[in-house]
């Protein structure tokens, strides 16, 4: 098997299937369940923190949908409370900033840009809306003006933010020396920062994820493994997670990200697409396993084709590759991805598609296209 990492960045590809948690209600014919011991589980799900104000809600919503299951629960709720919110006070900056993210997440990247630039026109220093543009433009391909972006942060914000951002930009033109160059930049430019001292922790591990794509890039597995040590597994986002075990699987180390991502999927309380199959294709390695993970994803995989779920076609294409191949469909599904996100591995997701499609039939019941 050709060894190969799919970084994520920071795009959000991270829609998974609200968990449906059944009520029983008391009727006046019915009696209400009782559970027979105080020991007994009705339903598990995680609970945001209390916060003192609507607003400091959808942001600790926003801060804690990444993590592991919990994102169609949380940008739900932060969507829905954001827009209730902007009926009061439609001009506040911070509630459409949120607006822009949420939009992002459901890949409605140019609602995200209108809103952005909404926001940019009344605040024309705000660094989150600066650095949420240059990202999506950079996920559209759009890569001079990403940099452009990116650039307006000089001044704005620390100078390793910028750097930092215009750096990911640099490494995305499909150049080998433009990464080498990127990871060698990146990496004295925080050395030299006092990016360390600072106690906002996402920022931190942003950087750090950057870092390590840069070197998974390079074929510096290791490398890029002791960025992603910098936190623990337990407590980051998704796409985090998923770089790990990409970077795991190009290692051959299967057993690891079965042994280490399967229990932190399994507590979630519901499974991510991203995740979901990163764990299918460790059982692949692994011809001995396959009764775990790799059911839950094809299922998965069914919902997500019946309702023509553009948002995961990139999860949805690498499954006709790796899983269970299926040249005309993984083409179509590439493609479709291709047509939404542009990064570099979008773009090795749909050249592997064409490879396999425009290649000698190898089997005779290959199953039909859409």
């Amino acid at each position: 098997m050709k060894k190969q990492v799919f970084a994520l960045h920071n795009k959000a590809l991270i829609w998974v299937l609200l968990a449906l948690v059944s009520i029983v209600v008391s009727t006046a014919n019915a009696k209400s369940y009782v559970p027979a011991s105080e020991n007994i589980v009705v339903a598990k799900w995680t609970v945001v923190d209390k916060s003192d104000s609507p607003k400091e809600r959808v942001a600790l919503l926003l801060s804690k949908a990444n993590l592991p299951g919990l994102a169609s629960r949380y940008y739900g709720q932060a969507s829905a409370l954001t827009e209730t919110l902007l009926r009061d006070t439609p001009n506040d900056i911070e509630l459409s900033f949120y607006q822009a993210k949420i939009a992002q997440h459901y890949h409605r990247f140019d609602t995200a840009l209108s809103i952005l630039t909404g926001i940019l026109r009344r605040q024309e220093n705000h660094p989150s809306a600066l650095l949420l543009k240059a990202n999506i433009l950079l996920v559209q391909g759009r890569l001079v003006a990403a940099k452009q972006t990116c650039l307006q942060l000089l001044g704005k914000a620390e100078l390793w933010i910028g750097g930092a951002c215009a750096l990911e930009v640099n490494a995305q033109s499909g150049n080998n020396d433009s990464v080498a160059d990127s990871y060698a930049q990146l990496l004295s430019l925080v050395e030299r920062s006092s990016l360390h001292q600072y106690t906002n922790v996402e920022q931190q591990r942003w950087v750090q994820q950057i870092l390590a794509e840069l070197a998974a890039k390079q074929g510096m597995y290791n490398q890029a493994l002791t960025h992603l040590a910098a936190f623990e597994l337990t407590q980051v986002p998704v796409s985090y997670l998923a770089l790990w075990a990409d970077i795991q699987l190009a290692l051959n180390k299967p057993e690891r990200v079965l042994r280490i991502l399967g229990p932190i999927v399994e507590q979630a309380d519901s499974f991510d697409d991203a995740l979901l199959i990163r764990l299918a294709l460790s059982e692949n390695q692994i011809s001995d396993q396959h009764t775990r993970w790799t059911p839950r994803l094809t299922q998965r995989i069914n919902i997500r084709m019946q309702r023509k779920d553009t948002a995961h076609a990139a999860d949805i294409a690498r499954y006709f590759l790796d899983i269970a191949p299926d040249r005309k469909k993984a083409l179509f599904w590439a493609k479709i991805n291709w047509q939404q996100a542009r990064l570099d591995d979008d773009k090795r997701l749909l050249e592997r598609a064409m490879d396999v499609q425009y290649a000698p039939e190898k089997r005779t019941n290959q199953s039909a296209g859409m």
